[in-house]
């Protein structure tokens, strides 16, 4: 999906602000976002997880802390569909903690606007941009970019394994996978990964 200008120009403000590196979830700390004045309404959290160290195939995250008890509210993971669509959009347009208003001049940086009905008021929750190839996800093999769902699931797994040893304070909370249009083949793919503990070693390309 075709990023808008303002989107386009809002995210290149902010990666500079995103640590590469998977580390310690503090150096993955925003502490502010180009278009919004004030505080940030609860914590947010964005990188890079290496799901694949031979090929440096790695998924971006943006995480919005629960706004009400981060400690006890449920984690859900988002999935915009697509296929080939960014989980930005969902955080840009959807259920995200801002709503966003077009920039005064073309191409101009947007203003941003508490979103009362965002789904961070009771929960916290991640934007995965996956597959590599898809939103600010990218693998340094271009191989990587003929992908398909079982492949997907199994980088999808990879990425929460290694995203709740990051954030190891949210292994207790409820979990659940949610999102929109092709994620309907997503979301049971990849809880089908979760539920075995296990990896599909397919090599399906068909998606």
């Amino acid at each position: 999906m075709a990023s808008t200008p303002s989107l386009t120009l809002l995210l290149a403000l902010v990666l500079p602000l995103i640590p590469l590196a998977v580390a310690a979830p503090e150096k993955h700390l925003v502490t502010h976002l180009p278009g919004f004045d004030g505080a940030l309404p609860s914590k947010h959290y964005a990188g890079y997880i290496t799901v694949d160290e031979s090929n440096g195939r790695r998924l971006f995250y943006y995480l919005v802390l629960s706004e009400r008890d981060p400690a006890a509210d449920p984690v859900v993971l988002w999935l915009n569909g697509g296929p080939g669509c960014s989980s930005f959009d969902g955080f840009v347009y959807e259920n995200g903690p801002f709503n966003f208003e077009r920039g005064s001049t073309p191409g101009g940086l947007p203003k941003l606007h508490l979103n009362p009905y965002s789904w961070s008021k009771v929960s916290s929750m991640i934007y995965l941009d996956s597959p590599a190839g898809v939103g600010m996800s990218y693998s340094l093999n271009k191989s990587d970019y003929t992908t398909g769902d079982l492949k997907t699931a199994a980088d999808a797994h990879t990425f929460l394994l290694k995203w709740f040893e990051l954030y190891p304070e949210f292994q207790s909370n409820p979990f659940y996978i949610s999102g929109e249009s092709y994620a309907g083949i997503y979301i049971p793919t990849l809880a089908d990964e979760v539920v075995k503990g296990g990896f599909c070693h397919s090599q399906d390309t068909e998606g």
